[in-house]
């Protein structure tokens, strides 16, 4: 895995996309999870799974990751335009608005291909921001997915 690189917050202007064609997505835009990015976007076919290493956060019914750390978490990886970024934009804070909650970073990873093989692709990751974890607890999952389910209830289940 390459070292992250934080990608430049939008101008006054407005938005620019990150340029990468993929987004590795490790909590509520899971398949299956509440914010499934297919329903966010229809037509979003995943294209494969990673894992990425750092920490990852409880932060009430969604995960917040810090790529610092050792754990092997978990993340789905979908094909990314600039329409999709920018609605993901708005859904992690960061854009029209930047709630400080997130940031967003590339990283190059191998991706295990849902046809099989494995390539190495660059992607964008939704990093919490260490304000934004610094009292949440630690998940002892790699999978936030299946810890949620094993821990909490989904709002408005």
């Amino acid at each position: 895995m390459s070292t992250p690189s934080e990608l430049s917050r939008s101008d006054k202007s407005g938005w620019q996309p990150c340029g990468v064609g993929h987004v590795a997505v490790y909590g509520t835009l899971r398949a299956g999870a509440v914010n499934d990015i297919a329903r966010l976007r229809g037509g979003r076919v995943i294209t494969g799974r990673t894992t990425l290493t750092g920490t990852l956060h409880d932060l009430g019914w969604y995960p917040g990751l810090v790529l610092q750390g050792t754990q092997q978490v978990l993340a789905e990886v979908y094909p990314l335009d600039a329409a999709l970024e920018q609605v993901l934009d708005g859904y992690e804070g960061i854009w029209p608005q930047d709630t400080g909650e997130y940031t967003k970073r590339t990283l190059t990873v191998p991706v295990a291909l849902t046809g099989g093989g494995t390539q190495m692709l660059a992607v964008l990751v939704y990093e919490a921001l260490p304000a934004t974890v610094q009292a949440a607890p630690v998940i002892d999952s790699g999978d936030w997915l299946a810890w949620f389910k094993a821990h909490k209830t989904a709002p408005g289940a």
